[in-house]
């Protein structure tokens, strides 16, 4: 079986090593180059096209959000996984909006890690179970289906975009001029319609049909 071609970009001496030497042991994988910086990272890339890039966050002088977006520009073809000890949802959301296929953390095992490049260089999107933990969900093209396909009312979706953008129960029943009761009736049908369980989920779903909404869209 052909290797997994990986380039791994991590300033962390110690760490950077480490994944090298796992990466090497295992038959299945190549590790085409490791370096401390991004610039390196890049123009490593650019010539021997890995398969898989592994990418710090914390790492410089471009981080790892701007370093993924500059190599989605590249090639959409990259596949980078990113590894953090960042379990923010935030994070996570920052990542993929940048063009990752993966996030890993770096309290991940070995195991997991090489179930995630290798899912990954299959064309699949990825998150360790860490992440999964918090409630983060990766959004299939099937639920984005569903949602087209969901019939919500336009109460329904209203209280469905306030959500997204962070409010709470009773200032959703403000800014509707409806009861908490209502809106809670409103919570669950949306839940139950879109077949999901938290409003996390929702969030997630609704970030990837709408994108990022800001407060001002909101009261539009």
């Amino acid at each position: 079986m052909k290797k997994i071609r990986v380039l791994i970009a991590e300033d962390h001496k110690l760490i950077r090593e480490t994944w090298t030497s796992m990466l090497d042991m295992d038959g299945r994988f190549d590790v085409i180059a490791a370096c401390s910086d991004t610039i390196s990272a890049i123009s490593i890339a650019r010539k021997k096209r890995p398969d898989v890039i592994l990418m710090d966050i914390n790492i410089h002088p471009l981080n790892g959000f701007q370093a993924t977006a500059r190599l989605s520009k590249i090639s959409p073809d990259f596949k980078v996984i990113a590894l953090s000890f960042h379990t923010e949802i935030s994070c996570v959301r920052k990542m993929f909006d940048s063009g990752a296929r993966g996030y890993v953390t770096k309290n991940t095992g070995y195991a997991e890690l090489m179930e995630a490049i290798i899912l990954v260089h299959q064309g699949n999107r990825y998150v360790c179970s860490e992440i999964k933990e918090t409630g983060y969900e990766i959004v299939a093209e099937a639920q984005i289906k569903e949602f087209a396909t969901a019939m919500l009312t336009k109460k329904e979706l209203a209280v469905s975009r306030f959500i997204q953008f962070g409010l709470r129960t009773k200032e959703i029943a403000d800014n509707l001029n409806v009861s908490v009761r209502t809106v809670d009736t409103h919570r669950y049908n949306i839940f139950r319609k879109l077949k999901i369980n938290s409003s996390i989920s929702l969030i997630t779903l609704l970030n990837a049909v709408y994108g990022y909404t800001s407060s001002a869209e909101l009261k539009q």
